[in-house]
């Protein structure tokens, strides 16, 4: 028979398909013209395959569904359905099926087929399109070279970046694909992708109608949380303008939810509608229909054994009469997620045990304006946890996983172990907190519940580089902290990597120094004493060294040795974020040459001995990422006591060099501290902080020592190490002089026994990632420091305003560099007038 090429069956199809419907889009089968004598049914006897060279005939088939010997239909669904599926396998630019040959009732097909393009580079171009952000955006979209180019890739790109665009603001975001022949390998394609993000769409005006009881104004502010209109000020910088249809619907319901909260119980969205104005910003407008004011009426309760209904009652928090606030009553009760601090009926019975408890209120009867209620209570039976289990701790040992876990198998079902384990997991430094997770399996046939903890490790050992800048002085620190560190491996060489790991311990050496200062330390941790008990042992020994010429050439010489243990204890009351710290110091002062200013005295010569107790008692539940806290406060107050050794002797004070008074030290010293963390607005975080701390002596012959006292100003970076000063930050001035006696900005000569700091701190975080944690902040503090409680003024504070940045990475820690302002004179009665730099590493303002 003669050769003929007789289309019978096509798609509309193109290797150059941008924009274009495509077959991928459709499954239309459009029939070609053909011979009269060629419709009919046949034996399919072979397919030949033009076009591709990389697939047989044998692999189309396959591909195809079809079979030697099986009966087709020309036109026919067999043929339809082989093309569909070659198009499915998004292989293939073009499909066309022929006639090859027919003999008598035997057929064989032609398929012709033509390869989809492979990229080849990629490039994003556009406003804004630097480097980093051109490979972040090639690296979201997975638009690897070889990626075959289909047109859900190209209609998933024209949808997908555009959209990332329009969550910023910027409605009319669009790209545009630029395609040419790569010139290394002529199948693959290069793309230049264009975007377009436009102009900056805001929100012009939102209004509201049919709102009698409440004002506009109100209604934007507590329910259109996401949805903002056009503002300038603070507020405008706090939350911009922009349109996203997605939080504009669930501002919509928060809107309906503020009218039930408010006891409008059949409020209602009548109608809304969103255009663009003359200046092709938006506008919105909302028609409500509020509905009369309900008020709580009878409130029952059935089906509760557990908890009496007076109790429940008083958990529950309304009464009869109250105004009918749905929103809140049923957050109470423990729908709609339960009050955020277990405080809802819902998650007390879960808090002991009953998971599978239901606890639904139901408006069972509505006479006049007052709605009576009922919470129906099925308490079912209490749940224990079964299988507790972890992964992701390829360093840490289990034993230290295992120690922190609360959920332990056989004990009671609780909600609030869930969230405390899951804070003491991410307030180790060994995984990263924003990726401990948890997968919960409940088994209601038996009342258990397992529980798999994931984890994800991160470097947890730091070389610190420790540095301030500040009073035309530099301080800087080299040392080693491992944060995971196994004593007990120590001696096991093939442990080391590079040292042994995996206990939780912490093992610090550091090394400090300035231009008249030399500081060697090294501390160890114990987490767990004797691996047992949730009680650290801290132990630590320490040696600095001031030397520096005085006017005459002569040198003048401070040497301190410390050495301290101690023991920090986790309690159960008042509840288990409590810490108790008990602990013993010794330390050695010996100066020759030195001006120590004892009163209105200068010592030269001598030695000093301070042997202290030290207590503390502290609350901490700031979390849940210790880089980074949201949420919580940490609350310290501490002691530092000698003993009174002047009340066990006869010694006449007032007659003895003041170098001999001091031999051994004695005073009490008192410190008090408190952080606060709140989400303000999206992700804008605001620490709020206040610390005091006093000190003094036992006899009033001698009065507060001339060690330990506050030094205010600058980052503190000397830590009290320089000669026993304890350096109080105060950004927007100089930190403390490099050489002994001489002021501060802020303290007077020889230190202050009192001081005073208050910090409000706006943080903002840039970037949460496991590889660098970034925020930035800006930040207002006053703080002073005084000498006797007779002039002692809280309000009499140096104030001051900045900004900064703060970058955490594991290998180095907290890096932080700040600019700040001055407002108050010195104690020299100057002003300074100009932005302060302050830079600090591994430090907490």
């Amino acid at each position: 028979m003669k050769f003929r090429l007789l289309p019978i069956i096509m798609f509309a199809a193109s290797a150059h398909f941008y924009g274009q419907v495509t077959p991928q889009d459709s499954t239309k089968v459009t029939n070609a013209v053909h011979a009269e004598n060629e419709t009919g049914t046949y034996t399919l006897k072979d397919i030949v395959v033009d076009g591709v060279k990389k697939y047989t005939p044998a692999q189309i088939l396959r591909f195809t569904g079809l079979t030697k010997g099986e009966v087709v239909d020309i036109p026919g669904q067999k043929i339809s359905n082989a093309v569909k599926k070659l198009w499915d396998t998004q292989s293939f630019s073009e499909v066309e099926v022929y006639v090859q040959s027919i003999e008598g009732q035997t057929i064989i097909l032609r398929f012709y087929l033509e390869d989809l393009k492979e990229l080849g580079e990629v490039k994003f171009a556009g406003k804004g399109i630097g480097k980093s952000k051109n490979e972040k955006l090639i690296k979201d979209n997975n638009l690897k070279p070889g990626t075959k180019i289909t047109q859900n890739l190209i209609s998933s790109l024209k949808t997908k970046v555009p959209k990332d665009y329009v969550k910023k603001g910027f409605a009319d975001a669009k790209i545009t694909i630029q395609d040419k022949v790569n010139a290394n390998d002529p199948s693959m394609v290069d793309w230049t992708i264009n975007i377009d993000k436009g102009k900056r769409i805001k929100i012009d005006h939102i209004e509201f109608e049919g709102n009698e009881s409440v004002t506009d104004a109100k209604l934007r502010k507590k329910a259109f949380k996401e949805t903002k209109q056009r503002r300038f000020g603070i507020g405008g910088i706090l939350k911009s303008s922009k349109f996203i249809e997605e939080k504009y619907q669930e501002d919509k319901q928060s809107l309906v939810s503020y009218y039930n909260s408010l006891g409008y119980r059949d409020a209602s969205i009548v109608s809304d509608s969103v255009w663009r104005n003359k200046r092709n910003n938006y506008e919105i407008n909302v028609k409500l229909k509020e509905g009369k004011k309900y008020y709580i009426g009878d409130v029952t309760f059935t089906g509760n054994t557990v908890y009496s209904t007076e109790y429940l009652q008083r958990l529950l928090g309304y009464k009869k009469g109250d105004i009918y606030d749905a929103v809140g009553f049923n957050k109470k009760v423990g729908e709609d997620g339960g009050k955020e601090d277990d405080s809802d009926i819902k998650s007390v019975y879960m808090n002991n045990g009953y998971l599978f408890s239901n606890v639904t209120p139901v408006e069972k009867s509505v006479s006049g304006d007052a709605v009576n209620l009922e919470i129906r209570i099925n308490e079912g039976e209490q749940a224990t946890w079964n299988k507790v289990t972890w992964q992701g701790n390829t360093t840490t040992h289990d034993h230290v996983v295992l120690r922190a876990l609360r959920t332990k198998p056989g004990e009671l079902f609780k909600k609030t172990e869930i969230k405390r384990t899951y804070f003491d997991l991410a307030g180790m430094s060994f995984f990263d907190p924003q990726q401990v997770g948890q997968d919960i399996q409940p088994n209601q046939q038996d009342n258990t519940v397992d529980i798999n903890w994931k984890l994800v490790e991160k470097g947890s050992s730091q070389v610190q580089l420790q540095a301030g800048y500040g009073g035309n002085s530099f301080i800087g620190t080299l040392g080693l902290t491992f944060n995971n560190f196994s004593l007990r491996n120590f001696l096991k060489f093939k442990d080391f990597k590079p040292v042994p790991q995996g206990d939780g311990q912490t093992l610090s050496i550091q090394a400090q120094a300035g231009q008249y200062f030399q500081n060697y330390g090294i501390s160890f941790t114990e987490p767990w004493l004797f691996g047992t008990k949730p009680t650290a042992l801290s132990v630590s020994l320490n040696t600095s060294r001031v030397k520096y010429k005085d006017s005459f050439g002569n040198d003048q010489k401070l040497n301190i040795f410390s050495a301290s243990v101690g023991l920090n204890r986790y309690l159960n009351w008042p509840d288990d974020y409590f810490a108790l710290y008990t602990g013993l110091q010794f330390q050695k002062y010996t100066f020759n040459n030195y001006p120590f200013q004892f009163g209105d005295v200068t010592e030269m010569y001598g030695d000093a001995n301070n042997l202290s107790l030290n207590l503390g008692l502290s609350r901490n539940s700031a979390g849940i990422d210790p880089i980074f806290p949201t949420t919580g406060s940490n609350i310290e107050l501490s002691a530092k006591l000698t003993a009174p050794y002047s009340l066990f002797s006869n010694k006449d004070y007032s007659t003895m060099k003041p170098v001999d008074k001091y031999k051994w030290m004695e005073f009490y010293k008192i410190k008090f501290k408190a952080d606060v963390y709140n989400e303000v607005a999206g992700k804008l975080v605001l620490r709020s902080s206040a610390e005091m701390g006093f000190m003094d002596g036992y006899n009033k012959q001698l009065g507060a020592p001339p060690f330990e006292r506050f030094y205010v100003g600058g980052t503190g970076l000397f830590g009290g190490r320089y000669d026993g000063r304890e350096l109080i930050p105060l950004r927007g001035y100089e930190n403390a002089s490099t050489y002994g006696g001489e002021s501060t900005d802020i303290t007077p000569k020889g230190g202050g026994t009192i001081y005073n700091r208050f910090t409000l701190e706006l943080r903002y975080p840039i970037s949460m990632n496991q590889t660098a944690k970034i925020y930035a902040l800006t930040f207002a503090e006053g703080g002073n420091v005084w000498n006797s409680w007779s002039g002692y003024n809280p309000f009499q504070l140096k104030r001051s305003v900045g900004v900064g940045v703060r970058v955490y990475m594991g290998a180095f820690g907290l890096i932080g560099f700040d600019f700040a302002y001055g407002f108050d004179t010195t104690i020299s009665g100057e002003k300074q007038n100009k932005m302060i730099p302050h830079f600090l590493m591994n430090q907490s303002l």
